[in-house]
């Protein structure tokens, strides 16, 4: 079991960011599209992120057994980051797309309907994209630790693996 193993589940998340990203233009253009496309994203972001923890508890209990991998491989480590910091970033989106969609107009629900429902939604997010960002931050502790302990063990030249710490390092902070 290797850290690759969260790189299919990183497209939901990437992708439920677009949809964030997405939302409010549509919205300007029609409510009813603007609505299903951060709606959506919702779907995208939880069904991503929740099979991303799954894999990273095998993925941690993996690094606690077997250590860290040898070499150039170590530098995997670093991918645990893409998933956890792009759904924090994901998940601000689409609170502050919520923000502005809500409340939903003519809506007979007491939740969607109510005047505070956005400000509501909007603090709930930025509540969990911090708590996302703190444990992108805890992975990049343990992947700094990591290749300390492996460059301190032997040297390894520059190869392959390296781009493991181009995506999950540029895109999560």
């Amino acid at each position: 079991m290797t850290s690759v193993w969260l790189l299919p589940v990183v497209t939901l998340i990437v992708a439920s960011a677009t949809g964030g990203v997405l939302a409010q233009p549509l919205y300007e253009v029609s409510h009813r599209i603007g609505l299903i496309t951060i709606t959506i994203s919702i779907f995208m972001v939880s069904i991503g992120l929740s099979l991303a923890l799954m894999i990273l508890t095998i993925y941690l209990y993996r690094l606690i057994v077997n250590g860290v991998p040898e070499g150039a491989n170590v530098m995997s480590v670093f991918v645990p980051l893409g998933p956890t910091g792009q759904a924090g970033f994901s998940i601000s989106l689409i609170g502050q797309a919520l923000q502005a969609f809500l409340p939903v107009e003519g809506s007979s629900s007491p939740f969607l309907g109510s005047k505070t429902v956005g400000d509501m939604v909007y603090a709930v997010c930025v509540c969990i994209s911090f708590v996302l960002w703190s444990l992108a931050t805890m992975w990049l502790v343990f992947g700094l630790l990591g290749i300390s302990h492996v460059v301190k063990q032997s040297r390894f030249p520059f190869k392959i693996p390296f781009w493991g710490i181009i995506f999950p390092n540029v895109g999560t902070f």
